[in-house]
């Protein structure tokens, strides 16, 4: 298996981008990709929310030989706004964008098949950005693979087992056609944390016994409810709230964290992954408050509650199932734990790091002391870019001189170990891999969406909000 270059070998090897990067025979991965000959790379954009804005952006500042054909949204407002914006920057000769845009109205999509369409506009050897509702992205990670594209994908890949399932399959396919696949866990691109990674590998603080993560933040975004809008269009739009659309703020943030802690666990396998977990949690906070909900019209007196909602909505803003903090302790094969936490709670203590602790000392990102607590590394490396910016650089570099490079692994082993800290939690018993990863229930129980007319995973109670499906520990079975 080929190792994939650390951040430390492409600097050593890299020099500025230039477009037509050569390989042997003289030919560019896009040259011998494309029957024209062009090492002219065209983009796709599949999710024009915020991240997926800043991603094509990012991917931008690489400077090499690209242009953005094609977008896709599930919503046609998102998808009309941000290109516009795009196309804005694309005659803006201060931007990155200048000169690398080519978006007409027909290669703008919108609706559940949207990514579809917008694929289907590359060819072999271009690329693909996605970033949109994380429980799509199995099914849209599958067709950028199959049409024979190189991928950047947003975290998490995956939101229950049988995602998990599918993604580890199409890191297979990817791997198999030489497909360079980055995925935005951008911690790996950041110096302090490789750096610091190294350190610990090359035994700074002797055998790691355990490791503590954290993500613990502030009460999330919420979008409220339209009049009319439709149940699945609700939930798509506010998909965070939705375990089926997000996997949570344990697989949609602390993932990041996670992610670490595998990798120091795992001593850089990018299989790497728990065996098992114990954890608990629970959701402190209902929609709104519970006098005013008790007040609500029945939710099949659509016009009646969307009345009573717009009088009262600035006071809701936790729709959805679910959780708003999660505790997970994880176990590797080696015996070795990793102590989890996250939580979305107004006025508590917020902290977002991770520490690691070895026979020899311990530390967090860019520093280590030894067992008397003095100092005994600090990183000193400046980073030349933002990790944002760093993954697409390398994506780029790897697709250009056919250089290593599979995030997709570690990551979908990042996202499920998220998925059993998350079921473990509901659950409220130990859950092991092995039996979640082949028998875990699916989320999407239908399979995919494939119309914004078919009917939402989650249904309402009958006041409107989602009460009665939030996960009950000792109730709640995680298999099927």
């Amino acid at each position: 298996m080929s190792k994939q270059p650390s951040r430390r070998e492409f600097l050593k090897t890299s020099t500025v981008l230039a477009a037509g990067a050569t390989l042997a025979g003289g030919l560019t991965i896009s040259q011998s990709a494309h029957a024209q000959g062009s090492d002219q790379m065209k983009i796709a954009l599949v999710g024009c929310g915020g991240r997926g804005n800043g991603a094509i952006r990012d991917r931008a500042q690489v400077g090499d030989n690209f242009k953005v054909v094609a977008a896709a949204d599930v919503f046609e407002n998102i998808a009309t706004r941000v290109v516009r914006g795009i196309r804005g920057d694309g005659q803006n000769e201060d931007s990155p964008l200048y000169g690398k845009v080519d978006l007409p109205d027909d290669r703008v999509f919108s609706g559940m098949d949207a990514y579809k369409r917008a694929i289907a506009c590359l060819d072999p050897g271009d690329m693909v950005v996605i970033a949109n509702q994380p429980g799509l992205h199995p099914f849209q990670y599958r067709a950028a693979i199959e049409r024979g594209c190189h991928v950047f994908i947003e975290k998490p890949i995956c939101v229950d087992a049988p995602g998990f399932r599918h993604v580890m399959e199409t890191n297979k396919m990817a791997e198999e056609r030489n497909l360079k696949v980055c995925v935005g866990l951008q911690r790996r691109y950041e110096p302090h944390y490789t750096n610091w990674v190294d350190q610990i590998f090359a035994g700074r603080i002797g055998d790691i016994q355990y490791t503590r993560v954290f993500w613990n933040g502030n009460t999330p975004w919420v979008r409220h409810r339209g009049v009319g809008q439709s149940e699945l269009a609700f939930q798509l739009s506010n998909w965070y709230h939705f375990d089926w659309a997000c996997g949570g703020n344990i697989a949609e943030q602390h993932v990041h964290n996670i992610d670490i802690g595998n990798w120091i666990h795992g001593k850089g396998d990018r299989m790497a992954h728990p065996v098992e977990a114990n954890a608990m949690g629970g959701r402190t906070f209902k929609a709104g408050p519970e006098e005013l909900m008790r007040q609500a019209p029945r939710f099949a007196d659509r016009a009646a509650w969307d009345t009573w909602y717009r009088e009262h909505h600035q006071r809701f803003n936790r729709h959805g199932q679910a959780w708003d903090q999660f505790f997970v302790e994880f176990t590797y094969p080696d015996g070795s734990r990793m102590y989890s936490q996250c939580r979305h709670i107004p006025n508590t203590w917020g902290i977002i790091t991770e520490f690691a602790y070895g026979t020899g000392g311990s530390g967090t990102p860019g520093q280590l002391s030894g067992r008397d607590n003095n100092r005994i590394w600090q990183n000193e490396e400046r980073a030349q870019k933002g990790p944002y910016q760093w993954e697409h650089d390398m994506l780029v570099k790897a697709i250009r001189e056919d250089l290593p490079q599979h995030d997709g692994y570690h990551a979908a082993m990042a996202c499920m170990s998220s998925v059993l800290g998350r079921e473990a939690a509901y659950r409220g018993h130990v859950v092991r891999w092995d039996e979640l990863v082949e028998r875990g229930r699916p989320y999407l129980p239908n399979g995919e969406i494939t119309g914004l007319d078919q009917d939402a995973p989650v249904q309402p109670d009958a006041d409107g909000f989602y009460e009665s499906t939030v996960p009950v520990p000792g109730v709640y079975n995680p298999f099927v």
